[in-house]
Parts: structure tokens; C-alpha cells; sequence
């Protein structure tokens, strides 16, 4: 039942990712909405109506028990400082690692990039080695971190990256579909300040929760996406330029 389970709540991730209500799953498959809704309430479901909702969705088993696995496991542990050296200093092997806890296959990789069969089971070892995967036979492995923690602040992934990825991220017009670039003041109490920094705290795990349920799912259905915020106590150096200098008394 709880292996039904895991696979049903896949399901329904990959429903809403593509805008697929219940009543246009129930008109696909002939049946009324409640029996949909029952089905995924009720977790019973047969295999050959496992396999015609996994048509409807354009979801092969493989992606579906993928995305299943994915989701029963809760990779927590964070990147050591060793760790971060290490991944620091080898550029490669540090893309690599964005592939994989992003979910991306094996052989995706080696046919879109500059990595080879030999070298992708070569860094798979040395990610094992470091802990940072447990790798089993065939390549199989299982993630031991959780996939965004990449950026401690002022640790030394950050501190290498951190200005190419400014300079890369910010240098767009961002007017496209999905994009925004805003920029705003205003002057706040330090209440409002502390509000305004826990609604941020707030919608960044609300980003690091999606990215997490969405990590299974097929790439076709998830584009790379960034997001940059900064926000701290400011003015404007035009302005504080130009303040007058007051004069002591002696």
C-alpha cells in the first residue's frame, strides 16, 4: 500500500506540473470524476490503470518510479567544509553534482555534454568517496545531501563562485515569460524590517520545497531557473554623497 501510494502522489505531481485536473483525467479515461478521485484518495489502483493514467500523462514507469523514489527519500545532510573545498576546486566535477541532485539521467549528460561513460563513473566514485552519494552497482546511487545546499554563505563554494554567477545571472534584460527584475525602497521600523525578512525566509523554502518535489520529475517538464534577492538597510551613494559633513566643536 505505501509503495501504491508513493506512486499515486507521484502521479499527482506530474498532473498539477502539466495542468491536468481530475475531471480531464476522468474524461480520458471514461470514468467519472469521484472514481479519480477515489482512486487517488482510496490508493488502489490496478496495474494496467497504473499504466493507461501513465499514457495519458506521457509518463513512463521508469520516470514514474524515479520520481517515487526521489520523493520517499529525505536526503538532509549538509555539505561539509572539506566537501565544499573539494567540489571548489574542481569545477567539473562540481557541475556534475548540479546534474545529478537535480535529477538529471546519466546518460542525458554524457550525450549533451563534455563528459564522457568513463569519466561520469569516475566522478561518481569520487562523489562517493566524499559522501556525498552512496553509490551502488550500474551507476545506481542515492543522494546524501539535500539539493540546495550548495551555497553556505561565506563557505568556499561561495566564495568561488559567487562573483562569476553575479555577473552571469544579472547580465540579461530579464523581459521574458518567468522573469522579473524589481527594485524598490522605502524606510521601515525595525518591526516591518523583521516582517519583511521572515516573509523572505518563508518564500525561500517555499522555493527549496518545490524544487524538491519537482526534482523527479521528467526534463522536459522543468527549465534551470535562478533566483537573486538582496535586501539590507540601504542609501544610495548619489544621496549619501550628498549629506553635509557637520562640524564638531572642539
Amino acid at each position: 500500500m505505501q509503495q501504491t501510494k508513493l506512486l499515486l502522489n507521484s502521479i499527482k505531481q506530474v498532473l498539477k506540473i502539466r495542468g491536468i485536473t481530475y475531471r480531464d483525467l476522468a474524461e480520458r479515461m471514461q470514468i467519472s470524476e469521484a472514481s479519480v478521485k477515489r482512486l487517488f484518495s482510496k490508493h488502489t489502483v490496478s496495474l494496467a490503470r497504473l499504466e493507461e493514467i501513465c499514457n495519458i500523462v506521457d509518463l513512463d514507469f521508469y520516470e514514474l518510479a524515479t520520481l517515487a523514489k526521489r520523493n520517499s527519500e529525505k536526503p538532509s545532510r549538509a555539505l561539509s567544509f572539506e566537501q565544499e573545498c573539494i567540489l571548489a576546486q574542481d569545477h567539473k566535477l562540481m557541475v556534475f553534482l548540479y546534474f545529478i541532485i537535480h535529477g538529471w539521467p546519466l546518460p542525458y549528460i554524457i550525450e549533451e555534454y563534455d563528459i564522457s561513460a568513463s569519466e561520469a563513473t569516475r566522478m561518481l566514485v569520487q562523489l562517493d568517496r566524499l559522501g556525498i552519494i552512496e553509490l551502488h552497482p550500474e551507476n545506481k546511487f542515492r543522494l546524501l545531501i539535500s539539493k540546495n545546499v550548495l551555497w553556505h554563505k561565506k563557505g568556499p563554494i561561495w566564495n568561488t563562485y559567487l562573483e562569476k554567477v553575479t555577473e552571469d545571472f544579472m547580465e540579461h534584460d530579464f523581459r521574458h515569460a518567468n522573469e522579473r527584475l524589481l527594485f524598490t525602497t522605502g524606510q521601515f521600523t525595525r518591526k516591518s524590517l523583521d516582517i519583511i525578512e521572515k516573509k523572505l525566509d518563508d518564500f525561500i523554502k517555499t522555493f527549496n520545497r518545490l524544487a524538491e518535489e519537482d526534482a523527479g520529475l521528467p526534463l522536459k517538464d522543468r527549465r534551470s531557473t535562478g533566483l537573486f534577492i538582496a535586501f539590507r538597510p540601504w542609501v544610495f551613494s548619489l544621496i549619501s554623497g550628498l549629506r553635509r559633513i557637520k562640524r564638531r566643536d572642539p
